[in-house]
């Protein structure tokens, strides 16, 4: 009878520890099954708004500031009046923009080659982003870009690639970009997307579900933990280059 009684006992404590598992698996996992899809080759960058007309003035000589016509943040006129020096040297706008930098008051020393006073075209933007030579490689001229601001992320713009060429040991990328809203200004950065290609009909699975370069996998009722080599990806599902996945399996997800 004891021994009746004990093995009735692991019985007991096998099923309540099955159950605790499988309660614990549909607590905190989903199960998905991979798919066939297209998905986006895309390389990413950090982008930084700037001004398509930038006029900076300096001057060659040690000299003073004889009179400021305008502020920092005030819109002027091409031909308006800027800044003179001493000696009747005088600048003025070479077009509409407005003053982003006043760097000396009147009767200031300003040292040669120095800045003094900056003019912008807010109006006329484009996006810089700076690449690596891998990621470079594979951009070309027309391709498209999408942009995401992080203050505006319900917006996302669209552009394309109009150039890219290196500077001072970097590979900059010019996008052009369709309807930025004036409250964007020089000097903001965003989030780009950059499309270099589409691979269609290849094995997807969610990227939420790789941990470790490795995907919890359910076939034939059975849990296993698999190796996965993965590709491109759209943010949301990633393309699975190597692996032992199945469209009929399922793949867990943490919730």
């Amino acid at each position: 009878m004891k021994k009746v009684y004990i093995a009735l006992v692991i019985i007991v404590l096998i099923a309540v520890a099955i159950g605790a598992r499988v309660f614990y698996f549909k607590k905190n996992f989903e199960l998905i099954s991979p798919k066939k899809g297209d998905v986006v080759e895309a390389i990413y960058g950090l982008g930084r708004v700037e001004s398509e007309q930038e006029f900076n003035v300096k001057i060659g000589v040690l000299s003073i500031v004889e009179k400021l016509y305008v502020k920092e943040g005030q819109s002027v006129k091409k031909g308006d009046r800027l800044i003179s020096f001493e000696g009747r040297v005088l600048f003025k706008a070479p077009f509409d923009g407005t003053v982003t930098l006043v760097a000396n008051k009147e009767r200031e020393i300003v040292l040669p080659q120095f800045t003094v006073l900056t003019l912008k075209n807010l109006n006329q933007k484009y996006v810089e982003v700076s690449l690596e030579q891998d990621a470079a490689l594979r951009v070309l001229p027309k391709q498209r870009a999408r942009l995401v601001f992080e203050s505006q992320s319900q917006l996302k713009y669209e552009g394309y690639v109009k150039t890219i060429y290196p500077r001072e040991g970097e590979f900059i990328t010019r996008i052009e970009v369709e309807g930025l809203e004036k409250s964007i200004l020089p000097g903001m950065t965003a989030d780009v997307v950059i499309e270099v290609g589409k691979k269609k009909d290849v094995l997807l699975i969610p990227v939420k579900a790789i941990s470790d370069g490795k995907v919890l996998r359910m076939r034939n009722k059975k849990r296993e933990k698999v190796d996965v080599t993965t590709g491109n990806s759209d943010g949301m599902w990633v393309e699975v280059v190597s692996g032992d996945i199945n469209l009929d399996d399922l793949i867990f997800i943490k919730r």
